[in-house]
């Protein structure tokens, strides 16, 4: 009994320092939302995909200042630096993409 209350108290202090953030991903031309677009922490294993609105979130990320990307096949990879990640709050970022331009043989 005493090991499981340990183990609830050490994982409620674990995620208790956290921060999450959230957004939606958008078309330049159409603005039409994009799914399936890679939203990550530069040097981190947090990410997320973006669902079919286009809206992503991600969770219990460590408190602290952060590089954020979003890259989607197709598209121009886009990043804001600085993102800041604070206690129990939810920090908004969209992103709003350009189509790539590829060029051919």
């Amino acid at each position: 009994m005493h090991r499981i209350l340990l183990f609830i108290i050490f994982s409620s202090t674990l995620y208790a320092n956290t921060g999450k953030i959230s957004g939606k991903v958008t078309d330049v031309k159409s603005g039409d939302p994009l799914a399936g677009v890679n939203v990550f922490l530069e040097g981190t294993p947090y990410g997320a995909a973006t669902d079919q609105d286009g809206e992503y979130i991600i969770l219990n990320i460590p408190l602290g200042n952060y590089t954020l990307r979003a890259s989607y096949i197709g598209y121009t990879s886009y990043r804001v630096e600085n993102i800041r990640i604070s206690l129990d709050r939810t920090t908004h970022q969209n992103f709003i993409l350009t189509e790539a331009v590829i060029e051919g043989e």
